[in-house]
């Protein structure tokens, strides 16, 4: 193995990296998604901090509060604690955000005022956006814009959530698609949770894998056996993708 080559991994394994959750306006499960990732770098032992692009109400910081922080993405100053710790911190740093429901322009925005395009461009950052589809139309125009304004500059994951969707024909069969795989974009399916055992993590405020593991409440044997075999397979799904989430 070449000198280049060892060194090359090196820099791709201490590259800091900027993970955003991000899809069209509310249903599709953007914050569901975020909080399985959230519990996925847990299970792994990364090290990371999320930010809430939803406020101090947002769901993210709910379930997540140890690791979470509410930013909003108007201005520097709003924004600022999401790429000051990526790119300032001391050792090896990963950022996950919650982007909730924003047009592709204004991601944009704030990633290239704010230097992170920059920096993705001269490889000294990761940048991957986990876009979440829903089954509308809407959904796939909205990945289009997110693609048009972003570029291949950064990382895609696209997520098929089968909790809001039971087919994703018109993604299936759009040129965005085609054009997302030929930019080595990935796919991964999320399997739906059963209705009752998504509202009881709710009521419980805590992680999925909280709630799996049967922590901080009385919660049956068949509703954490549910969530466990579901974030099973929803981190099944991650593996595939790891190399774009550390």
């Amino acid at each position: 193995m070449s000198t280049a080559t060892v060194t090359e991994k090196k820099i791709a394994l201490e590259k800091p990296r900027l993970i955003l959750t991000h899809g069209e306006k509310g249903g599709v499960g953007k914050t569901t998604v975020a909080r399985v990732v959230a519990d996925f770098l847990h299970a792994r032992d990364t090290t990371f901090r999320a930010f809430d692009a939803e406020g101090s109400t947002g769901q993210l910081l709910r379930f997540h509060p140890e690791v979470t922080a509410a930013v909003e993405v108007d201005n520097a100053a709003t924004i600022a604690p999401v790429l000051d710790y990526v790119m300032e911190s001391a050792g090896r740093r990963l950022a996950l955000v919650d982007l909730g429901a924003r047009s592709g322009e204004d991601v944009k925005g704030w990633l290239y005022r704010g230097g992170a395009l920059e920096e993705a461009e001269a490889a000294r950052l990761g940048i991957t956006v986990i876009y979440v589809l829903g089954g509308a139309v809407d959904s796939v125009g909205h990945l289009k814009e997110c693609f048009a304004a972003l570029g291949r500059e950064v990382s895609y994951v696209v997520v098929k959530n089968f909790g809001v969707a039971g087919k994703f024909d018109v993604y299936d069969n759009s040129n965005v698609r085609k054009e997302l795989l030929a930019a080595g974009a990935r796919e991964i399916d999320f399997p739906a949770l059963d209705g009752s055992v998504y509202q009881s993590v709710d009521r419980a405020s805590i992680s999925f894998s909280a709630f799996a593991d049967g922590q901080n409440g009385n919660f049956g044997f068949t509703e954490r056996r549910y969530c466990r075999t579901w974030l099973r397979e929803c981190f099944t799904a991650l593996d595939s993708v790891a190399s774009v989430l550390h």
